[in-house]
């Protein structure tokens, strides 16, 4: 379980560079929503160290958390891809194509019953 003084950290990290963001004539939507998945983190890390009976219950809820995150971040890359912003062209489009393909072949191998990583 993540320890107050990391969350604390997250927080005042994720403050730093919203404030960083609005610093500037017109703060980028997608800085903005950077911010707004490491405020989410840091508040479902404290629900989940203020709620959790057992750390069986916290890492859990991280896990409900984490998935719901990726699904959300995933939907915001698929309308960029949609409305040209990402393109083959932007960095890291490769290393998320990669981890991607990774990830769906693993689903897939999980979901199908299989253990994840045995090739």
């Amino acid at each position: 379980m993540k320890e107050l003084n990391e969350v604390r950290a997250e927080l005042r990290q994720a403050l730093d560079a919203i404030e960083s963001a609005l610093a500037q004539p017109r703060p980028a939507v997608a800085m903005l929503e950077d911010f707004k998945a490491s405020l989410d983190g840091v508040r479902t890390t404290l629900m989940a160290i203020l709620t959790a009976e057992s750390p069986a219950d916290y890492q859990a809820f991280v896990r409900r958390f984490r998935l719901r995150r990726a699904a959300q971040v995933c939907q915001n890359v698929l309308f960029g891809v949609l409305d040209g912003s990402i393109t083959p062209e932007t960095t890291g489009f490769d290393r998320l194509q990669s981890t991607v393909g990774e990830t769906l072949k693993e689903l897939d191998r999980l979901r199908k019953g299989g253990k994840p990583g045995a090739s």
